[in-house]
């Protein structure tokens, strides 16, 4: 068997696309896991990841490429008996049913444990209850307004949903076809968002406001190899920064509004880079939360309410002036997103009237049937050279809702130039 001939000259065909046969081995097994949900790599992050010469929309739907079809399954085979002696009922195991099978199986065997793991310590609750600990312990005082110390008993027809997604603090984009960002960018867009809630919440007289948080708050330093050259602080100072930004935001807000405060975590907010080897809950967003809700409670903030949500949590589900409101990150599921509103009313058994989304950095409505909406969120980076790699120059933009009783009165698009 060994020196067997094979149909392919796979390193050959495979440095086409600029890979080397380790490379290929690498990304086809990240590829693998995705497909098995094992793993929330973009295929637009495997590609860049590896420096692949194919668009990530070929790799995604490949059946006839490097990544799929006859060539995976005649590459597993030829890898197979190569490195095996035939008399063995591993090697004869490879030929029958292939080794990308049993690797699958593997993988599926290794999450089993990680899961049983997951339930007995996830880091990021461990250290947002130690941070809390500490805060008291050592008489920890955090200072806001007045104001913040009252709650309103005032009402109004109308209120407001603030969704905030995709931040990316710590994130460095220098000057992509004018377009900059860093700290004291996101800190001058947080302040025009501020300035826009402003302008809505007098034009309405809105007294409540929802803010709602769909994740990736933080820009992450390792989900890809070469992501911390473009990352202006570590990991820890990341998620600290963000806890300031959000909570100066939520302080802002609360000088004519009663506040409402609720996140879930996206992609780039997991601790670990690898979303294989990653616990689930085990993200920043736990830890920032935590620390937001931590600081009301320090500075007596009665205008303040941080809903209390589990670590694991991907969706949140709320009614707001009689309308059912759903928000998730939007990184995982279909890319068609009125056929994901289906799924999610299907699985639910929810008739949704909105649903928002974050992950893809691009602000789009999209209207449905009676009067339902699907609403991505963009992002406070803005375009970078990624995205004009595709003739994407998204402008950096959060999205603002007014709703009175059962009705939709506005969806603003707030631009952060």
């Amino acid at each position: 068997m060994k020196g067997m001939k094979s149909i392919y000259n796979f390193e050959k065909e495979i440095s086409k696309y600029g890979l080397t046969l380790d490379q290929y081995e690498e990304s086809l097994d990240l590829i693998s896991k995705r497909q098995l949900g094992l793993n929330d790599y973009d295929f637009s992050e495997i590609k860049d990841m590896f420096k692949i010469d194919m668009h990530y929309d070929t790799i995604r739907k490949a059946s006839q490429t490097i990544y799929g079809g006859a060539f995976v399954s005649e590459y597993l085979k030829w890898k197979g008996l190569l490195n095996s002696s035939s008399d063995t009922k591993i090697a004869k195991a490879k030929e029958l049913i292939g080794e990308h099978y049993l690797l699958k199986k593997q993988v599926q065997s290794e999450n089993r444990q990680l899961n049983k793991f997951k339930n007995e310590f996830i880091k990021s609750i461990s250290i947002a209850e130690e941070l809390a600990a500490i805060q008291e312990d050592n008489g920890f005082v955090v200072n806001v307004p007045e104001y913040c110390h009252v709650e309103l008993n005032e009402s109004s027809e109308y209120e407001m949903i603030v969704h905030i997604t995709d931040w990316h603090i710590g994130y460095i984009i220098n000057n992509c076809k004018g377009n900059y960002f860093n700290w004291e960018t996101a800190n001058l867009r947080v302040n025009q968002l501020i300035s826009e809630c402003y302008k809505y919440i007098d034009l309405y007289n809105v007294k409540k406001i929802y803010v709602i948080n769909t994740g990736d708050m933080i820009e992450h330093i390792s989900m890809r190899k070469n992501q911390s050259q473009f990352c202006e602080f570590n990991q820890s100072q990341q998620i600290n920064h963000a806890i300031e930004i959000i909570f100066r935001l939520l302080v802002a807000l609360c000088k004519n509004c009663n506040v409402e405060y609720d996140s879930i975590c996206g992609n780039h907010d997991r601790i670990n880079g690898d979303y294989s080897a990653n616990l689930d809950g085990d993200n920043a967003d736990t830890i920032i939360r935590e620390q937001i809700k931590k600081y009301s409670e320090l500075a007596n903030m009665s205008r303040l309410t941080v809903v209390n949500r589990s670590h694991t949590d991907k969706e949140i589900v709320k009614e707001i002036c009689g309308l059912l409101i759903k928000a998730k990150h939007g990184d995982k599921g279909v890319k068609d997103d009125k056929q994901d509103l289906k799924n999610d009313i299907s699985m639910d058994e929810e008739f949704y009237d909105i649903m928002i989304k974050g992950h893809e950095h691009n602000h789009r409505v999209i209207s449905e049937n009676r009067g339902r909406y699907i609403v991505s969120g963009g992002c406070l980076s803005g375009y970078n050279d990624y995205s004009t790699n595709f003739g994407c120059a998204t402008v950096a933009s959060q999205t603002i809702f007014v709703l009175s009783d059962g009705k939709i009165e506005t969806i603003k698009y707030v631009q952060l130039n």
